[in-house]
């Protein structure tokens, strides 16, 4: 006999008191992993252009990766979450077989990383 209203049943009924925007929380969780990525990129950088200045054979290709090393730090310190997925489906658009070895390789080696431990 009581009848429910069809838009009553269906209104999710949220919790205003607990309720805290993930954006701002998960913006500065992102930031702090982009940070520390960063800094590390820039630390192997910096090792691998010491380690470079010891040896004068291998100091031209140390030079090169230290290079991009940094690029990539840089690259990780100013990303924009958007930028990346965009820069990602650009490259596989234009390289799909280059990616799908890439991901590959990247999986062979997180695989056996994992796997040891």
């Amino acid at each position: 006999m009581d009848q429910i209203n069809k838009n009553e049943s269906l209104t999710p009924v949220q919790d205003s008191s607990s309720y805290e925007p993930q954006s701002r929380s998960g913006a500065s969780t992102f930031d702090n992993i982009k940070s520390t990525v960063a800094d590390k990129l820039k630390s192997a950088a910096a090792t691998l252009k010491a380690k470079g200045e010891q040896n004068a054979n291998v100091s031209g290709y140390t030079d090169q990766a230290s290079g991009w090393l940094a690029g990539a730090a840089d690259y990780v310190r100013e990303a924009d979450p958007s930028q990346i997925k965009t820069d990602i489906q650009r490259q596989v658009r234009s390289n799909p077989t280059r990616s799908l070895l890439i991901a590959g390789a990247a999986g062979l080696i997180l695989g056996a990383l994992f796997r040891r431990r």
